[in-house]
Order: structure tokens, then sequence, then C-alpha cells
């Protein structure tokens, strides 16, 4: 999930750093030009439609993790109960069950790299999502409120900003009233 965030921040922060060179000198003669930030991360951790993707992700995992964890227990069992019974079984049965063992234990592996495969891409594709609303929401906003550049805060550079350039709480509030596409 953070390898594709940070992607994104990696190109806004790039594309705000040519930007803002190029127009930094015109910026300086213009006191009318308004600059703001937005920490990404945290409009979508506290954002109503992004803990409800969270909680959504969350329960999806828990319920698969559950499976998982019934399919661990199935095999410490048979792996006890062939400890059990080893002296009383023949060589060729002993071999059958421990095979089957094996491949319990490599199906269990398949199915947890399958799972934590189709959980990252899904967190993912949740990301993206909240982000296309929420990228429309700061356009709006940037827009109807005059500003020049507003940029992310995250992990794009920004090592201070004024509070009053700090956007986040009117984009979050925003994001959060605005009447969702969906």
């Amino acid at each position: 999930m953070m390898g594709m965030v940070y992607s994104w921040r990696w190109r806004l922060f790039w594309g705000a750093a040519v930007a803002v060179s190029i127009a930094s000198v015109s910026w300086a003669a213009d006191p009318s030009v308004r600059l703001g930030f937005v920490d990404l991360q945290t409009v979508i951790t506290q954002s109503k439609e992004g803990q409800a993707a969270m909680n959504t992700v969350k329960a999806e995992a828990t319920e698969k993790q559950k499976e998982i964890s019934a399919k661990e227990a199935d095999i410490k069992q048979m792996d006890a109960d062939l400890q059990k019974q080893a002296s009383a079984l023949s060589e060729a049965a002993r071999k059958d069950k421990e095979e089957e063992i094996r491949r319990k234990l490599r199906d269990l592996k398949r199915v947890t790299e399958d799972f934590n495969r189709d959980l990252a891409k899904r967190e993912g594709e949740m990301v993206n999502d909240l982000l296309k609303d929420l990228t429309t929401v700061i356009r709006d906003y940037g827009k109807e409120k005059g500003f020049s550049l507003i940029i992310e805060k995250g992990q794009s550079g920004v090592i201070y900003g004024n509070d009053s350039a700090d956007l986040t709480k009117e984009i979050l509030e925003r994001y959060n009233t605005r009447r969702s596409k969906k």
C-alpha cells in the first residue's frame, strides 16, 4: 500500500518542485500568490470513506485469517496424531501421512501467499480510488479559494509550512461532507 502512495507522492513532489522552480521568480514579485499543503495520508486515514474502506479490507482479512488459522490447526492436529501413532503405523502408512502433511503445508503456504498478494492489491486499489476522489476535491478547493499551488505534505519535501498553509483539516472536512458519487 505504501509503495503505491509513495510513487504517487514522488511524482507529485517532482511536479510541484518543477512548478515552484519555474514560477518562483514571478511569485516573489506577486504578493497575491497563495500556497498550501495537504497531508493526504491523514485525510485518507481519517476520512469517513477511508475508514470505511479500511474497515472493509480489515474485515475481509480477518475472515481469510480465520480460514488460514483453521488450516494451520488442522495440520498441527494431523502432525500430533502422526507422532502418537508413529510406532503403530507401518512404514508405508507413516510416509503417506507425512506426505499428506507436507502437501497441506504447501497448500497453506500458497493460500497465505495468495491472501497477502490479494490484500496488498485490494489496499492499493482502495488508496487509488480514494486519491482520485480526493484529488478532485483538492483541485476544486484550490480553484474556489484562489490557490496558486497546493502540494502534498508527506514525503514531498515540505520541511516547514506555516499552519495557515496547512489545508489538511479543511480538505478532510470538505471530503467528508461532499456528495459522494457512489
